[in-house]
């Protein structure tokens, strides 16, 4: 009795409304919170709202289904609030229906949480499939359960539209990246830890770098349910960092190592397996010049040749370094002195066997030998420039000596300006320079300013000595140039400064309206205005690319006519007696 009271008062308290009913739906049982929920009170009678709203719609369905013993259970708004209820068979003996019980729910709030849960994983789905990395999860068979769009679409695009339950061995892998894929799930479900991993794969469509998130799913009792994945293609991520890699250890210019790279390598080579460890420096001859005559550009191209040599000689058993503007450091494993000093001599031979427009490459070449690892790395670099610098000043005057001369034959190749002309230029002014008392010293002066008057032209373009008809305004102010790339050519070879005077004004007019200073009359060097003279008539009676020949006796005219004008008329006069006289 006692426990049936217990059940009673449990039915009448619960939180949801509870009816009872016969088989032929009369009430038998209402609990209190049904009674105040649906039961409306009038003067005449009760009326069972529900009855009206909920269970008269469903009766005959409901009933049926209860009186053969089954469980009923429905959802639908009532006064606006969602609701589920279950309708009851209650059986007595021999299983047979005696009445119907019912109870109802309030699930307004659990069907607007699943809504927003529903609604969450919507804008999750749609999140995780706009997204460009392709993401998966594998069960812990290793076979895909699930995926996102990227990652369908990748597959969609090879041919294969079937991805669900397969493994990657059947999505098209090579064995070798399949077997990797799974030795990676393997490592992640055994360590129970996210990992990163990096594969490259190469297949009909591409090769391509591809870096790959897997994160094990791991339930309450620690057991691993599966592998959740994100790839991304890397390739060009990649690639661009090698990209700033090797510009970050590369001369951009040469190609070689730069700089930073030597301190690097240093470090590596900081072992007694390396040792005697050879140290090569060289200092290009020239650049300065080449830089401040002819341009950078042109220097560029001479650093170029220099870096090929180099390579060509020691690529394959040395590490070659831009080390400077125009120097270089070769550190050379197991090399001793000998070595050393063969490697030098091959670089002299190759510097001049290699083919460049304007002077023969050359370095000034020293080496220092470092034999124990106890001796500092620095002091030894310091030692081998003390050499090359050394070296460097002994051979000044015959590596410039070599540089003009050769700067003299490339203005022959590359010009109008032949050994001829220049031998006829020479004569010439020598012969004036003799009428007009001068001494030995000066005659070899002046055959210097002759032979050197048009070196500048070295530093003109081909196209513009050469050009076929009259130059463009710009083209002549380019053309003007060669007497300051002259003068700076001839100041760069200390025993010929005392002509760069000379070299600079010889396109000087008697009148004032030369170039490049605007000097006139007789502050013209004297053996400008010579070789100016000299180098006109020979061009007049020996002709141009760009201008005929005239007869002697045309010349001849010219140079009186430009008398006191262009040319200083006292020299002209000297000139023509050579002339008359010959």
């Amino acid at each position: 009795m006692y426990v049936m009271n217990i059940y009673e008062m449990f039915i009448e308290n619960v939180p949801w409304p509870i009816w009872i009913e016969d088989l032929e739906s009369r009430s038998i049982f209402l609990n209190n919170e049904y009674k105040k929920r649906f039961i409306k009170k009038s003067n005449k009678t009760d009326e069972n709202i529900l009855n009206e709203q909920l269970l008269n719609k469903y009766k005959e369905e409901a009933k049926k289904k209860v009186l053969l013993g089954e469980v009923v259970s429905k959802e639908c708004f009532v006064d606006d609030k969602f609701m589920k209820y279950y309708v009851i068979p209650l059986e007595g003996e021999n299983k047979i229906v005696k009445a119907i019980a019912g109870v109802i729910i309030d699930i307004t709030n659990s069907e607007e949480e699943a809504l927003k849960l529903n609604n969450k994983k919507g804008i999750l789905s749609t999140i995780i499939d706009s997204l460009p990395e392709s993401i998966f999860y594998k069960n812990n068979k290793l076979q895909f359960i699930g995926f996102n769009k990227s990652f369908e679409d990748f597959f969609i695009k090879r041919g294969i539209k079937e991805i669900k339950g397969k493994n990657d061995f059947e999505l098209g892998f090579n064995d070798d990246i399949a077997s990797e894929f799974v030795r990676q799930d393997k490592e992640v479900m055994k360590e129970k830890k996210m990992k990163y991993f990096e594969v490259s794969i190469n297949d009909s469509e591409n090769k391509r770098i591809e870096e790959i998130l897997k994160v094990p799913v791991i339930n309450d009792n620690g057991n691993v349910l599966g592998i959740v994945g994100l790839s991304r293609d890397v390739t060009e991520k990649k690639l661009l960092e090698e990209k700033l890699r090797y510009l970050s250890y590369t001369d951009a210019l040469t190609g070689l190592y730069n700089r930073s790279s030597f301190e690097e390598k240093i470090k590596e080579l900081d072992y007694s397996e390396y040792l005697p460890l050879g140290i090569i420096m060289g200092d290009v001859n020239g650049l300065k010049l080449v830089n401040d005559t002819i341009g950078h550009l042109e220097g560029d191209k001479l650093l170029i040749s220099i870096s090929e040599v180099l390579k060509q000689v020691c690529k394959d058993i040395g590490y070659i370094f831009r080390w400077g503007g125009d120097e270089f450091i070769i550190l050379l494993p197991n090399h001793n002195e000998k070595q050393c000093e063969g490697i030098i001599k091959e670089i002299i031979i190759q510097c001049k066997n290699h083919k460049y427009d304007f002077i023969q490459l050359s370095m000034a070449l020293g080496n220092v030998i470092r034999e124990s690892l106890k001796e500092d790395i620095y002091h030894c670099i310091r030692l081998v420039e003390e050499r090359v610098y050394s070296k460097k000043l002994l051979e000044s005057k015959s590596i410039k000596s070599s540089i003009l001369n050769s700067f003299k034959k490339s203005l022959e190749f590359k010009s109008i300006e032949t050994e001829a002309h220049t031998k006829r230029v020479i004569k010439y002014s020598t012969e004036i320079g003799k009428r007009l008392n001068f001494t030995l010293s000066q005659l070899e002066e002046l055959t210097l300013v002759a032979q050197f008057h048009e070196i500048g032209k070295i530093g003109i373009k081909k196209e513009i000595l050469l050009k076929q008809g009259a130059l463009t305004k710009d083209e002549i102010e380019i053309m003007k140039t060669h007497v300051e790339k002259g003068y700076r050519i001839i100041n760069a070879a200390n025993e010929l400064s005392h002509i760069a005077n000379s070299v600079l004004t010889h396109h000087e007019r008697w009148d004032g309206m030369g170039y490049p200073l605007g000097l006139k009359e007789k502050e013209i060097p004297l053996m400008a205005r010579i070789v100016a003279i000299a180098d006109s008539y020979d061009v007049m009676v020996m002709g141009r690319t760009y201008k005929k020949a005239i007869k002697k006796e045309e010349a001849v005219k010219k140079l009186k006519a430009e008398a006191g004008v262009k040319f200083d008329p006292e020299v002209v006069s000297v000139f023509l007696e050579y002339i008359k006289s010959n």
